[in-house]
């Protein structure tokens, strides 16, 4: 009998040791993480160009709500600022460098996994498209002649998640200001402190049944009474329900542009902050 219990105790203790090994991360998952091109390498500096030069040189294309194909050999080094963890950003993430943001449309969802906000990207340009949907700056794939998302398996040739010190982007929040140019703010993080939300105290920020007028399926809130600028929540978003604070409240979110209307995405419910 002592035996048998002897037997036991040490399949249990070798069982446990297994285990253990199991949740510790292989070194070839660490060197070479399962997802993206881990073939590409950092480029040097005189290939390498900022997300304010990207849209700069394709100003027109964007502005003019076109497409433009990229041939040059040249990098992006970025960092993700906001992905679909929240379910409100749909089959894109945004990005930002020192000099701006940028969303990339990706054929997919369930990325955030992959792309936490704060992850370091290289991102091979080469054969990517960049234009304009409602002036706002994409970076996709060709879509009915204008800009649409890239499929997961062309983004995935062209992305490489890369450790915090090969990279010095950073994700920061800069203050809402309606005077910016689009191609200068869009794609960042911003701020707007002590902003008033339409429908405060009384209204969820995205209701599915009727009680608001839904484009394509997100509500339009506004700002500050202001038509122009809007806070913009999908119904299928994990904060749909959240009760518009009554009173201001500090805003948060990835800043878009619909022609002549800002729109602001919330990331997550904790981008909506109340005193």
């Amino acid at each position: 009998m002592k035996k048998t219990f002897l037997t036991l105790a040490l399949g249990c203790l070798a069982l446990t040791a297994c285990m253990d090994n199991d949740w510790d991360v292989p070194q070839s998952i660490q060197d070479n993480p399962p997802y993206g091109n881990n073939t590409i390498e950092k480029y040097p500096a005189e290939k390498v160009i900022t997300i304010a030069q990207l849209k700069a040189a394709n100003k027109s294309a964007i502005e003019g709500n076109g497409v433009a194909g990229i041939s040059d050999d040249k990098q992006l080094q970025v960092v993700v600022n906001g992905n679909d963890a929240g379910g409100n950003l749909y089959k894109q993430i945004s990005v930002q460098d020192e000099t701006g943001g940028l969303i990339i449309g990706i054929n997919a969802t369930d990325q955030a996994a992959f792309l936490p906000v704060g992850q370091k990207l290289l991102i091979n340009l080469k054969d990517l498209y960049i234009g304009g949907y409602g002036k706002q700056a994409q970076l996709g794939a060709l879509y009915n002649g204008g800009i649409g998302r890239m499929e997961l398996n062309v983004w995935k040739q062209h992305v490489r998640l890369v450790a915090d010190t090969e990279v010095s982007a950073k994700v920061d929040t800069i203050e809402f200001d309606a005077s910016q140019n689009a191609l200068a703010l869009t794609g960042r993080i911003v701020k707007i402190s002590g902003a008033t939300i339409s429908g405060d105290g009384k209204q969820v920020l995205a209701p599915d049944d009727g009680s608001v007028n839904l484009s394509n399926n997100c509500a339009n809130r506004l700002i500050n009474g202001n038509s122009k600028t809007v806070l913009r929540t999908s119904t299928y978003s994990d904060f749909a329900a959240l009760p518009i604070p009554k009173g201001p409240a500090d805003i948060y979110g990835v800043c878009t542009i619909f022609n002549s209307t800002w729109q602001i995405l919330m990331r997550t419910e904790s981008d909506l902050k109340t005193e």
